[in-house]
């Protein structure tokens, strides 16, 4: 089930990011506060020729009236509204300044919809005055199927609705390859809101727009329908230009990537697989193997070792007689009782956790809000842990996988790879993240700590017959029954193993419905839980012990933490050209 979550969870990040550029692909802020520059005259002279191909000529006259400015910046939007699928990107951009070239640095916003032109200099400013900026640039395909019965139309904001300056005064000429139809549609401003401007030259092929006051952010849109064939588009997408910074700009690029993907994905199943271990066949067994504790059965089983482990060690460590545990208040108490010999009856693990007690007749005892008990037991549990993985591993049962922490380090660094190929569209398009994001999901058992060990044969035997036992102590009596009739102490031996497996309450409902009482208390609990007779108090106990066990080591923890560092009809401002400037 974690595994499922995990799985789901890194698909979701992955597809959020993948996701994003469509979100970032918007348009700007029509909010966006005025500067005091002001575009004294804005003159621009746009060809179109047969081909649908247009090529503006902008000359800007900018007024500074403060110090400290370095230039203007042009921004493009690739977007046409009127035209959802094409993309409007210029091309052969060259910048002059008072009839010098100027320099300038192109950039994308807006996960790519936005081309912007920063033209100036960094370290030089262009003082108190009046500058003449001329912009050259080439803008393929601009022409279109026309939405008004005609055959194709132009459709463009001659200036763009993104200047944050005021505009004084306008003169724009336009070339067409044929005269347009006589419905020639020309506003100012912003959809229903736009005033119509005069058009002079009508039933030409040039076509002139003089005008003056042009607000900041206010459009100028040029709508004329043509009786000539629509020209194939240059550059046309297979889905809405949103989509473009996720998908790209072809069919082709898509199953290229998807192919990839599985590929990669591929190689990363395959790398997982030899992480997986098919469980064996579980026959019943009625006792545990000899020669092994829970903890080391719990070891074998899962791949694990956790806190379960080491407290189902303790209660076995008690029921073979070496250590009494007891309870006072929120403490527990661990004390010697057998000594040497007793201990030698036990498995490796838990004898691993003797130096706990200080030798013979010695004890420990663990409490919630005790820092330094909690910091010996944090060692302590820590060596026994060791020495749970070192007993599999020496004896046979288990075996290095040869990928170690390697596998996991690797499937984190190629999903962070993924992460930033989405963020940062390497190769054109954030789908490209398939590519390591598919081997990175794929491979995602890899991560897991049980990925760097994998039972031998002898193991997968040890396995098999643990199980069994495992299948006993768990399943109901209506479906695996036991005979605890002359041997109800038994139930009392089992409990440890019951602990490390996770099953101490079935095990006791078990024995519940067998023999018609309640489950005897253990001896081992030192009285603390006589009388209970519920079936509840392995549970209990566990749980107290546990949880006082976990607050110990936090309460440690915590003071370490604390010391370390820490469309259709004629609309203003649709259409191509969109974009705008200002100065920076």
């Amino acid at each position: 089930m974690r595994r499922i979550v995990v799985t789901v969870g890194a698909v979701v990040v992955l597809g959020i990011v993948m996701l994003f550029p469509v979100l970032g692909f918007q348009t700007g802020d029509r909010n966006a506060a005025a500067e005091d520059t002001t575009i004294t005259r804005y003159a621009a002279d746009f060809r179109v020729d047969t081909d649908g191909d247009l090529t503006v000529r902008e000359t800007l006259t900018v007024n500074f009236p403060s110090p400290g400015s370095h230039g203007i910046f042009r921004v493009f939007d690739r977007y046409d509204q009127s035209a959802p699928r094409a993309l409007r990107t210029p091309r052969d951009l060259t910048v002059s300044m008072d009839g010098h070239a100027e320099p300038f640095s192109l950039s994308r916003e807006s996960s790519g919809r936005y081309v912007v032109a920063k033209i100036g200099d960094p370290e030089v400013t262009v003082g108190l005055a009046s500058h003449t900026y001329v912009l050259r640039y080439v803008v393929d395909g601009v022409l279109e199927p026309g939405t008004d019965d005609e055959p194709t139309q132009f459709y463009w904001n001659l200036v763009p609705g993104g200047w944050r300056q005021p505009i004084q005064a306008v003169h724009l000429v336009v070339h067409l390859p044929v005269a347009p139809l006589p419905n020639v549609q020309c506003g100012v401003g912003v959809g229903t809101s736009t005033q119509a401007c005069a058009v002079e030259g009508l039933g030409t092929t040039r076509l002139t727009i003089t005008g003056t006051g042009l607000p900041p952010q206010t459009p100028l849109t040029l709508k004329a329908g043509l009786p000539m064939a629509t020209p194939p588009a240059s550059e046309t997408l297979p889905w809405h230009a949103t989509w473009e910074p996720v998908l790209g700009h072809s069919y082709a690029g898509v199953w290229t990537v998807v192919l990839l993907a599985l590929v990669t994905g591929s190689v990363g199943a395959f790398a997982a697989r030899r992480a997986h271990e098919r469980p064996p066949a579980f026959p019943v067994q009625y006792a545990p193997p000899p020669d092994v504790g829970p903890a080391e059965a719990s070891y074998v089983m899962t791949e694990k070792v956790d806190q379960q482990a080491f407290v189902a060690s303790m209660l076995w460590a008690a029921q073979q007689g070496a250590i009494d545990l007891t309870r006072d208040g929120d403490a527990w108490t661990i004390t010697d009782k057998g000594g040497p010999e007793a201990w030698a009856r036990l498995d490796r693990a838990t004898v691993a956790v003797a130096p706990l007690l200080g030798g013979s007749g010695g004890s420990f005892t663990a409490s919630r809000k005790d820092t330094a008990g909690g910091k010996v037991l944090q060692a302590r549990i820590a060596a026994f842990e060791r020495e749970t993985r070192e007993w599999g591993l020496s004896n046979g049962f288990l075996a290095k996988t040869g990928l170690g922490s390697f596998g996991g380090i690797l499937v984190v660094a190629v999903f962070l790879v993924a992460l930033f190929t989405a963020y940062t569209r390497i190769g054109g398009s954030s789908l490209a993240a398939l590519v390591p994001g598919a081997f990175a999901i794929a491979a995602l058992p890899l991560v897991a700590p049980t990925a760097a060990t994998v039972r031998t044969a002898k193991g997968r035997d040890l396995w098999s017959r643990l199980g069994g036992f495992e299948r006993m102590l768990s399943t109901p009596s209506s479906k695996q029954r036991f005979d605890f009739s002359g041997r109800q102490e038994l139930y009392t031996a089992y409990i440890p193993w019951a602990v490390a497996f996770g099953c101490a309450d079935a095990w006791a409902k078990k024995y519940r419905t067998e023999i018609g009482t309640e489950p005897p208390v253990p001896t081992y609990f030192a009285g603390y839980y006589a009388g209970a007779h519920t079936g509840d108090y392995v549970s209990s106990m566990v749980g107290d012990f546990s949880s006082t066990v976990s607050s110990s080591i936090s309460a440690y923890q915590a003071t370490q933490s604390h010391t370390s560092g820490g469309g259709g009809g004629f609309s203003g401002g649709g259409g191509g050209g969109g974009g705008g400037g200002g100065s920076w």
